[in-house]
């Protein structure tokens, strides 16, 4: 009787065994994660927590930089419609310096080269991206605007006031033989400046790209540590099930074997 007792015991063991087995298998199935829970594999969960946050770091890194190159392409765009303002400019200054001119068409052309003028300074005041103002000076020197790639790494955008008195060609007289001269000074002004923003813009892409195979490097490592084995755990779960068929199968046959034996005695 003892034995049958400890037989029995032992059976029912083995079946929660079994059915435990079964149950972890069917869970890492449907979550699609070998580790459910730290007691799956606690070294495990802690890198895999951590490539999932350098994952997560290296894309808001690189949504950050992204944001930067369509900033500094914003900014490079409006120089160069402030340039093409400035090579007018400097066509009717030169236009006004000849001697076949009225004070009258001098006088026209001036006012032609003040709107001009007044077009630089409402370029430089209305060009921003996402309100934060890129040609009027508020984002040059110490308040240069800072890109964070997620790494500890920032780039500084520093961009130059665009407006037309920072380029000093602000009430200049077309007549004045030193107005072509300031005029080509702002033109060079302006073309250094579109000079750094595109090296920016190239560096940029280049680091978003770097960003992009961090990223994707850290997220296959971590799906290697913590996404399941699908075929692994499919074979897991109909081994479980096998063993827990074939367990209650004995069972009935021993129950049997029993029944005839009380049958005999009695």
């Amino acid at each position: 009787m003892s034995i049958s007792i400890q037989r029995t015991d032992f059976q029912q063991r083995y079946r929660e065994q079994v059915e435990r087995m079964r149950q972890r298998a069917s869970e890492r199935l449907a979550s699609g994660r070998r580790i459910a829970r730290a007691a799956d594999d606690s070294a495990g969960l802690a890198i895999s927590k951590r490539l999932e946050a350098a994952v997560r770091g290296n894309a808001q890194g690189e949504r950050n930089v992204a944001d930067g190159r369509s900033l500094v392409r914003t900014a490079e765009a409006s120089l160069q419609g402030s340039q093409d303002a400035l090579a007018r400019m400097r066509e009717l200054t030169i236009q006004a310096q000849n001697g076949t001119l009225s004070a009258s068409d001098r006088e026209v052309i001036q006012q032609e080269y003040d709107q001009l003028s007044a077009q630089l300074d409402q370029t430089a005041r209305g060009t921003d991206f996402g309100g934060r103002a890129l040609l009027d000076g508020s984002a040059g020197g110490v308040d240069a605007i800072r890109i964070d790639d997620g790494n500890g790494g920032q780039t500084a955008i520093d961009i130059d006031d665009a407006g037309a008195a920072a380029l000093g060609v602000q009430g200049l007289d077309v007549g004045d033989a030193g107005t072509v001269a300031a005029l080509d000074a702002a033109r060079d002004r302006l073309s250094g400046q579109r000079a750094r923003l595109g090296a920016l813009d190239g560096g940029f892409s280049r680091q978003e790209q770097q960003l992009a195979v961090a990223r994707a490097n850290a997220e296959e490592a971590r799906s290697r540590i913590e996404d399941v084995d699908v075929a692994r755990e499919v074979a897991n779960r109909t081994r479980a099930r096998i063993l827990s068929d074939l367990t209650l199968a004995g069972q009935r046959i021993a129950d049997g074997s029993r029944q005839r034996v009380l049958d005999l005695l009695a």
